[in-house]
């Protein structure tokens, strides 16, 4: 609260998210890299409006990662779902989160 946090999401790890969560969010945006980004088309002739800032899916093995852009405050968010071999592990071995460091 003392760094303006207002509202904090539960943890991935706590698998209490259904469906897709978000991974990650980095400035590092892979469709700039690519020279797809709708920001760099605005000075080319023709290419304002052209290219949009669609999603992207990485494919690695069986998973597969959407990326999302946020072009305003110039963000990539790396979405996924949870993987089979995290929650068979979380079975063997529950995790516990607390709010406040333990013995304390």
């Amino acid at each position: 609260m003392r760094h303006g946090v207002r509202v904090i999401d539960t943890a991935y790890e706590s698998h209490q998210e259904l469906g897709e969560a978000s991974l990650m969010i980095t400035k590092h945006c892979v469709r700039y890299s690519l020279s797809l980004c709708p920001k760099q088309a605005t000075g080319v002739t023709g290419g304002q409006g052209t290219i949009r800032a669609e999603a992207l899916v990485r494919k690695h093995g069986n998973d597969s990662l959407t990326l999302r852009f946020d072009c305003k405050p110039c963000e990539m968010h790396v979405v996924g779902k949870m993987r089979k071999n995290v929650l068979q592990q979380l079975a063997a071995e529950p995790l516990n989160l607390y709010r406040s460091r333990p013995g304390g």
